[in-house]
């Protein structure tokens, strides 16, 4: 049997135990809910991350859940596979939320695993620095042994960024405009980027939440399927991503 359907069957295989359990919990404590799962079903033209063009022209599954609490931390974990024509992606990650009076801090390990090549470790930091009303930001800073979509680079990366977004509400659906800029550390030539994006999202009957994301990024050095661009050859890269996000 192929190697991608076994993963995704032990992912779904997995989301419905955590289901399971979320309801046994909360048939315990009827009176209030204090667990539960955050699902999402979707399709990337182009998975973006950290201002790298990654998987294309493919469906994923990702879910994520508060798994309980560690001396006052909240102990968090999340998967995401990505089933790209070419190779398959996992993604796992699991960690550490602090709540403060002006915004979380999010720290996470999060491994990292295609179809054919070694698995990657990165350790992730993001701090949800609520000090403007008018515009949300998020600071962050990753460290990742070997750049997700370099699997011979030895080297450390590093990538700090910075995400600032302001949500608009219509009545039938919010708008979401921002954008995200970091600079990566370790390559053999670091590079800057620019990540732009509009979000669209509405609920339906309550339940489930549609969006379409609209993406422009823009950087230094641009990696897709192992070609690396220079400067001569740099354009934006658009992208557009569909899902369904719900909870349960």
């Amino acid at each position: 049997m192929n190697k991608k359907y076994i993963i995704g069957g032990v992912i779904v295989a997995a989301i419905a135990y955590l289901a399971m359990c979320g309801k046994a919990e909360a048939q315990e404590v009827k009176e209030e809910k204090t667990w539960s799962v955050n699902a999402e079903v979707g399709y990337y033209d182009s998975r973006i991350s950290g201002g790298m063009v990654g998987a294309e022209n493919a469906p994923y599954v990702k879910a994520s859940t508060k798994i309980g609490n560690v001396y006052g931390l909240s102990l968090v974990g999340g998967i995401e596979y990505v089933n790209d024509p070419d190779a398959y992606e996992l993604h796992g990650s699991i960690g550490t939320v602090l709540d403060t009076p002006i915004g979380d801090i999010d720290t996470r390990v999060v491994a990292h695993n295609k179809e054919e090549s070694d698995t990657t470790f990165e350790l992730v930091g993001a701090y949800g620095v609520n000090l403007f009303s008018f515009v949300d930001t998020e600071l962050s800073l990753s460290v990742e042994n070997g750049a997700e979509a370099v699997e011979d680079t030895l080297d450390p990366i590093y990538t700090p960024a910075i995400v600032m977004s302001k949500t608009f509400n219509t009545g039938t659906f919010d708008l979401i405009i921002g954008g995200e800029y970091g600079q990566s550390f370790g390559f053999d030539d670091d590079y800057e980027y620019l990540h732009g994006f509009v979000r669209a999202e509405t609920v339906i009957n309550d339940i489930a939440k549609l969006f379409v994301q609209a993406n422009w990024v823009n950087s230094d050095v641009v990696l897709a399927d192992g070609i690396t661009y220079t400067d001569t050859q740099l354009e934006w890269d658009q992208s557009v991503n569909v899902g369904l996000a719900f909870s349960f």
